[in-house]
């Protein structure tokens, strides 16, 4: 019997459109417009060098996961169990139960405000194992950290500028390939440690409801159904490292057989294949084109 993942995507790819009619767009972008991010006329006009800022990103990419889960869910797709990598966790909250539509997206404004103010950059290190970053991590110093486990030789690196700048030496020195992301920040470090302490008020003020579906923690790797639990891993989410290879593993065990990546791009769907055979990632239009 088919059970279906959404699974919905972090700080990257940005959107290009928004659905028609999106009742939750049309709820939330006017709260975006009002802290002076217009992010309708941004998408729609294609302005990608605002969009990219992370003050904008964030929300924008929000909003677009939202009125992607919304048509899924008007054309009878529905969840057995939900993932978000990162920021994606807010999205994957609403669509499990935990918090509406206007708790996620109000944290997340002030979330990407908090983050950009923290200058920094990230790498994504491919053709080597989690263990040979380490080591090199270890070399370099505590200025930099590992961000983001992608999979099996895919490891992001978060840190000072020039830090990362001797990372992509030793990385290129031991066979692999750094490549810098278009990120303004050293997400998922250490360094990140005041935009956790100023987003703190907001996330403790947070009073998730008992989930629909499990949801399974980029911070922890596991599906987490304990409300309380739950908020406590969001609010070191800043700091602390994706465990995307833990959360898709913590799918497979979970019986997940369709994966469908619920927003722009799709990162997750590459992702997802590298790391298991045993669930079919699909893109939302894929799904919708091909019935449910």
């Amino acid at each position: 019997m088919e059970k279906t993942a959404f699974l919905f995507p972090g700080q990257g790819t940005l959107p290009r459109r928004l659905p028609t009619g999106s009742s939750v767009a049309d709820r939330l972008l006017p709260l975006a417009a009002a802290r002076g991010l217009p992010l309708r006329d941004w998408i729609g006009g294609g302005r990608a060098d605002l969009l990219e800022e992370t003050r904008a990103a964030q929300p924008a990419i929000l909003v677009a996961s939202l009125a992607e889960e919304e048509r899924l869910r008007s054309a009878g797709v529905r969840p057995a169990i939900v993932a978000g990598h990162s920021l994606g966790e807010y999205a994957a909250a609403v669509s499990a139960g935990l918090l509406a539509p206007e708790e996620a997206f109000a944290v997340v404004l002030e979330r990407g405000r908090l983050m950009a103010d923290v200058r920094g950059g990230m790498l994504a290190v491919v053709k080597l194992t989690l263990p040979s970053v380490e080591a090199i991590l270890r070399d370099v110093g505590p200025a930099v950290a590992v961000a983001n486990v992608n999979g099996p030789a895919q490891v992001v690196v978060s840190g000072e500028v020039e830090a990362l700048e001797r990372v992509a030496v030793r990385v290129a020195e031991a066979g692999g390939r750094a490549i810098a992301l278009r990120v303004s920040g050293p997400f998922h470090s250490p360094l990140m440690a005041q935009a956790q302490a100023g987003l703190a008020p907001l996330i403790s003020a947070l009073r998730p409801r008992l989930p629909a579906v499990p949801l399974v923690s980029s911070v922890s790797g596991r599906a987490e159904t304990d409300p309380d639990r739950w908020k406590a891993l969001l609010l070191t989410q800043i700091t602390a490292c994706v465990r995307w290879v833990d959360a898709v593993q913590a799918l497979v065990a979970a019986g997940v057989t369709r994966a469908i990546e619920v927003g722009p791009g799709d990162v997750l769907i590459g992702l997802g294949r590298r790391i298991t055979s045993e669930i079919e990632f699909r893109t939302v239009e894929e799904v919708l084109d091909g019935g449910v």
